[in-house]
């Protein structure tokens, strides 16, 4: 049990250390705000596709994606600055380490996220928004398995913080664009071979991206298959990255250094 209060614990800190950085969340917003304001509406007018309807709901995810990276850098940092050897020092397992930042990464990316879709709901009739609540503990799923990703590349780089933000960037860049956050399936099928069509239609970014579209925005029955395929895609990315944090934290308790 107490070991379960200092989970939570750590979790409760770091969680407020990202809604702390201010000019982090000022950068983050200002970004998707612009995406979702101006970049939606500018190709929106340059095409005949309805593409504000469907990118704003991808703003969501992407920043649900930024904000679950961003618990690489918390983690990198933390292991620079000697918090996590302290943390170490604890009345807590490894294992509940690895837990408290997976969790506080998935819980600050879904109180931002939750936040820009109700700007979103704002700009864009939400045509179910009880929809939106129902998506929430799937879309939280889906931020511990990025934070998962996010601490794989901390865990990997986290002696070279400049190769830890060149391994964040690629990876950003290849979910990305291999996903339907940006253009529908359609236009996919005609430009990239079969295979790396099923891993766009695989990828839970294009999964959550689909479920915004389809359930919050068009107001259509949720369908619990859909949000099964989410849970199935997220889910790899959490259970590898709390291995590869964990082996981390392993290696730094028995030599001192990763």
């Amino acid at each position: 049990m107490r070991e379960i209060y200092v989970i939570f614990a750590i979790a409760r800190n770091d969680f407020s250390y990202f809604f702390r950085t201010k000019w982090l969340m000022a950068v983050l917003l200002s970004l998707n705000l612009s995406d979702m304001l101006v970049v939606a509406m500018v190709y929106k007018g340059m095409m005949e596709y309805p593409y504000f309807t469907y990118f704003v709901p991808a703003v969501i995810v992407m920043g649900l994606f930024a904000a679950s990276l961003d618990t690489g850098r918390r983690i990198w940092l933390a292991l620079r600055e000697g918090v996590i050897q302290y943390e170490l020092s604890l009345p807590v397992s490894t294992k509940g380490l690895v837990i408290a930042y997976l969790l506080a990464g998935g819980a600050a990316a879904i109180v931002y996220a939750s936040s820009l879709m109700a700007i979103a709901l704002l700009v864009l009739p939400g045509g179910a928004i009880w929809s939106a609540f129902m998506l929430l503990p799937f879309l939280f799923v889906l931020a511990v398995g990025l934070a998962g990703i996010a601490a794989t590349l901390a865990a990997i780089a986290s002696t070279h913080g400049e190769f830890f933000f060149a391994f964040q960037n690629i990876v950003q860049v290849a979910l990305l664009t291999l996903s339907t956050v940006y253009y529908p399936i359609e236009v996919v099928q005609n430009y990239l071979p079969p295979f790396l069509v099923s891993v766009v239609v695989a990828n839970p970014l294009s999964l959550a991206a689909t479920a915004l579209r389809q359930y919050t925005f068009a107001g259509a029955p949720i369908e619990l298959s859909f949000l099964g395929q989410i849970l199935l895609s997220a889910t790899p990315f959490a259970v590898v990255g709390a291995i590869a944090y964990f082996w981390a934290l392993r290696k730094l308790q028995i030599k001192g250094k990763i």
